[in-house]
Formats: C-alpha cells, sequence, structure tokens
C-alpha cells in the first residue's frame, strides 16, 4: 500500500505486533456474522420486549449494526442497534427513537429525501412483520417502519444508499439466495448483480458508494477492498488485506475511508483509492471497526463504530480521537 505520510517506528512496531491479534478478530467477526444470519430465527428476540421504547435513555448499546449521519439532520448521529435505532443528539444525549425494538441490521440513510432511512434486519416482539424483515423503510425519521420488499427472503448485513441518488440501494444478503442485490427504485424491486470477485473473497463487510458515481460501489472484505465501477457486475482489488469498513466522503467523490483490520487501522484516500495515508486509529484489543460515518457538512469530523459495541468520534480529521462508546456503554 503507498502511503502519502509517514508514521513514527513505535507506532508501526506496535502496529505489526497487533497484525495476528487482528487476523484473529476478523476471523471470529466473520464467524459471527455468518452464525446470525443462519440463526436468526432463534436469536431475534433475546433481551427485547414488545412496546414503544421511542425517548427511553440509551444505557448499553447491543452491537453496532449501522452508523449514519445524514444531510438532512447533521447535527445528530443515528446508530442502529440489537435493540432498536438511537439517535445522540447536539447535546450529547442517547435516546432510541424507534417506537419498536427492531434488530436493525444493514441501517442506512436516504441523503436525497428528508426524514428517510432503510434498514433490514429482525422484527422486534409482538409484531407481525416477517422474520427476517427484508427491506424496510422509516419515512419520519426513524420512528416507524414497513416492510416494502423482500420480506422472509434476505438479511442484509451490509447495506448502502448512493449520496447522489436515494433510490439506489446496495444490499449483501449472505445466507439462502446469497449475492449482492441492487435496487434502483427505493427498494420496491430488486435485482442480484454477479458477485464475481465479491462471492469468491466471502461476500461484503461493508459496502459504500462514490458520491458522485451511484453505479460505482466498493466492497470491504476478509481478503481486500474491492470496487466495482459497473454496479456490482465486475470487481477490481484496490487495496489488499482485510477490510472491515469502508465509506465515502458525501462531499468529496475522490476521498474514501477504510479501516484496515491487518494492522494498519482507519486509512484514508484522497486520490480515488490510488494512495493512502493512516488516520490515527488502531481499535485496542481484539477488535475491529464495523461502521464509518463521514460527516455531510464538515469533512474533519468522522465516527468509527467496533464490533466490540464502542463508538469513536474525531473532529480534527484523525489527530484526536474521543470515545463516544466504550463497550457498550456510552459516555457522558
Amino acid at each position: 500500500m503507498t502511503r502519502s505520510k509517514s508514521t513514527a517506528k513505535a507506532r508501526r512496531a506496535q502496529q505489526r505486533q497487533r497484525v495476528r491479534r487482528r487476523r484473529l478478530v476478523l476471523t471470529s467477526v466473520v464467524v459471527v456474522v455468518a452464525a446470525a444470519a443462519v440463526a436468526g430465527l432463534v436469536w431475534w428476540t433475546a433481551g427485547r420486549q414488545p412496546g414503544s421504547q421511542a425517548g427511553r435513555s440509551v444505557e448499553r448499546l447491543m452491537h453496532v449494526h449501522g452508523l449514519a449521519v445524514a444531510p438532512w439532520a447533521p447535527d445528530d448521529v443515528y446508530v442502529a442497534t440489537h435493540e432498536g435505532l438511537a439517535r445522540i443528539d447536539a447535546g450529547g444525549a442517547w435516546r432510541y427513537i424507534s417506537e419498536q425494538p427492531h434488530d436493525f441490521m444493514g441501517f442506512s440513510a436516504n441523503p436525497t429525501d428528508d426524514g428517510v432511512f432503510y434498514s433490514s434486519g429482525h422484527p422486534a416482539p409482538g409484531t407481525d412483520l416477517a422474520n427476517p424483515v427484508g427491506f424496510m423503510v422509516s419515512t419520519d425519521g426513524g420512528a416507524t417502519w414497513s416492510p416494502r420488499s423482500l420480506q422472509g427472503q434476505v438479511d442484509f448485513h451490509a447495506m448502502t444508499v448512493a449520496p447522489s441518488d436515494g433510490d439506489v440501494v446496495y444490499g449483501w444478503n449472505g445466507a439462502g439466495r446469497a449475492g449482492l442485490y441492487v435496487s434502483s427504485d427505493g427498494g420496491a424491486s430488486w435485482d442480484i448483480a454477479g458477485g464475481g470477485m465479491l462471492e469468491q473473497v466471502g461476500g461484503a463487510l461493508s459496502l459504500a458508494v462514490r458520491s458522485d458515481a451511484p453505479d460505482e460501489v466498493w466492497a470491504g472484505t476478509q481478503a481486500e477492498l474491492l470496487a466495482s465501477r459497473d454496479a456490482g457486475r465486475s470487481w477490481e482489488s484496490v487495496l489488499p488485506g482485510a477490510v472491515t469498513a469502508v465509506a465515502f466522503d458525501p462531499a468529496d467523490a475522490d476521498r474514501v475511508v477504510a479501516y484496515a483490520a491487518d494492522g494498519d487501522g482507519l486509512v484514508e484516500s484522497r486520490d480515488g483509492g490510488q494512495t493512502w495515508s493512516e488516520l490515527g486509529l488502531v481499535v485496542d484489543g481484539e477488535d475491529a471497526a464495523s461502521h464509518i460515518a463521514v460527516h455531510p457538512d464538515d469533512p474533519q469530523t468522522l465516527y468509527v463504530g467496533t464490533y466490540g459495541e464502542g463508538l469513536q468520534r474525531t473532529t480534527d480529521g484523525g489527530n484526536n480521537w474521543e470515545p463516544l462508546a466504550e463497550a457498550g456503554v456510552p459516555r457522558d
């Protein structure tokens, strides 16, 4: 990997020591994702109670299944969890905003339609939604949800929406009829793109669409970072090594941020993936980033969620990081 700036020798030595642990982490991540897809009918009710929970404070995160800062709500951070959709407001308060504690998977904001979110996952207890829910939509900022398509058929653990066209949606389904699903009408209908390299490396852990090109989708996988310029029909390698999360800057089409789980941590490219530089975040312990969100108005502000139920934020482009949640517990 070509880098545009160097790092301290001590940091590099520390990163190399973490490589083996990070590979073990990645193996466990893949196992967890696969197990969740297969066993969804069993575990989806665990720890959740029926009834409205909107407005309740978040005491502990149960998994980070999605992360978004929507252009139409730039002061809020949305966190999809095993127990519902939560929001961190401008004052730092954590509260659930979804009325039902659905287990949101593949959660994404529609960047071009105010108040609209998309998600997959598993329904809350006591509801009449299919399990898995397939593809569902909220048009009231995440409070209520209704099924749109693929009920009982897919469970998108990775999903993304084109920044320039909110009707273009990509989702990776790892169970049943596996593959990369592509919609051009906001999830009403779907095609399955030929997986090729993506299927050969075990599918997508994370998906992102270039901000000015709805047909250009990138996929973080257990083997490498892949890019498709033709809506998932063919793929090419962009960055070798396991990449567990990837996101494009909605304001800069050439800027992409990814998490290199084999030791380099959070990296960015400002030239469409030709060169990369480190952003000063290597998740401690046996953990890895699962989701990345780039602020739509302030490119220096990034949010990184982890498989270990952590959430980090930088407001200076990666020079300094602050934890917003650690081991599932929100920070005051």
